[in-house]
């Protein structure tokens, strides 16, 4: 059909981007691989459980830390329980509710008790793609307090049509690749 206008399901990229984004205005920067989608869930245990029945997925020993961070209504710290599986490059990575923080999910009768909360990508420079994010219109909804005010080791963003971006500070990434592999959780990392 001529004239159609293009799909990116089907239509090759134009400069890594497909025709339909392209109307939208340039890409903003390159923020690096998706490397995990988060769900947030009840029971972690029973999450893992039922993941690996159906999945065949091992997972890293469940964290649980206490973090220093800051949402639009300030900073608090969040006890935070998670778990990321093994394999990827794409992982999934589960975590219990947190009240009050990004992590709260109200349950939706329509769209059953688990549901995609966010995906996580790399950022080189953490602070500058946090910053032209706000600036595109997209809120910072959480960061690690470090005490900068600023973006620090992970920040969450909100989209204008709902979903969340995670950007993980691109440093971090070896440690946590070497957790994913089997090693120790990098909480004795330099900035963490």
């Amino acid at each position: 059909m001529t004239g159609a206008p293009p799909t990116p399901h089907t239509d090759a990229p134009v400069g890594g981007v497909a025709p339909a984004l392209v109307d939208r205005g340039a890409p903003m920067r390159s923020f690096g691989e998706i490397f995990h989608t988060g769900l947030v869930v009840e029971d972690l245990e029973a999450a893992m459980a039922d993941l690996s029945a159906v999945l065949g997925l091992a997972w890293t020993p469940v964290e649980e830390h206490e973090l220093p961070v800051v949402t639009p209504d300030g900073p608090l710290t969040a006890r935070l329980r998670f778990v990321y599986s093994r394999s990827g490059p794409c992982r999934l990575e589960l975590l219990e509710p947190v009240p009050g923080t990004v992590w709260e999910r109200p349950v939706q009768p329509s769209s059953g008790a688990g549901a995609a909360h966010h995906v996580g990508v790399w950022a080189e420079d953490l602070a500058a793609a946090s910053d032209e994010l706000v600036a595109a219109g997209h809120p910072r909804v959480l960061t690690f307090d470090d005490g900068s005010g600023g973006a620090a080791r992970f920040v969450y963003h909100r989209l204008p049509t709902g979903p969340l971006v995670e950007l993980v500070d691109a440093a971090r990434r070896p440690a946590l690749e070497a957790w994913f592999a089997g090693g120790p959780y990098p909480s004795a990392m330099p900035g963490r």
